[in-house]
């Protein structure tokens, strides 16, 4: 475990689980200081805690 995840978790921030992927695809590309994310949907224990229409 990382400094960062620690000092999280010291925090009362723990991450989650990193979802599997649902296609195939990448799911991040690193362009210097960016991150640029694809497919990632907000999953709590597997499932998506809203849904609707945005808008």
């Amino acid at each position: 475990m990382g400094i960062i995840e620690t000092r999280l978790i010291e925090l009362g921030h723990p991450l989650p689980e990193v979802a599997k992927p649902v296609a195939a695809y990448i799911p991040s590309v690193v362009t210097g200081n960016l991150v640029f994310t694809s497919g990632q949907l907000p999953f709590v224990a597997g499932a998506l805690p809203a849904a609707g229409k945005v808008g």
